[in-house]
């Protein structure tokens, strides 16, 4: 009984981590695109980055120009694993594209 116990614990934390880092990167998007719009591209990168938590620093942050003359601003990170010898190579990737105004 105890080893399925543990199973779903683990299996919930992953899952929980996982929800957290798709809003966290969905949110740091979203501030890299917000900067974007308003000022161009210049500092949507530096934006989205500064709005990462620690733990989601080694992100993939790129940013621009979408195909209405908008901009976009896409951040990816690894899942985050606790137990890394499953072996699940996949990426959380959040975009947000912002209109040219």
């Amino acid at each position: 009984m105890f080893p399925i116990l543990l199973m779903v614990c683990v299996l919930a934390i992953e899952v929980f981590l996982a929800f957290v880092a798709v809003e966290r990167l969905e949110s740091a998007a979203r501030a890299g695109a917000r900067v974007a719009g308003t000022e161009q591209l210049d500092g949507a990168e530096t934006a989205a980055r500064e709005a990462l938590p620690t733990w989601l620093d080694g992100a993939t942050v790129t940013s621009g120009v979408n195909e209405s003359d908008g901009y976009y601003v896409e951040v990816s990170h690894p899942i985050p694993i606790v137990f890394s010898s499953v072996g699940l190579d996949l990426t959380l990737s959040r975009r947000v594209d912002m209109p040219h105004v």
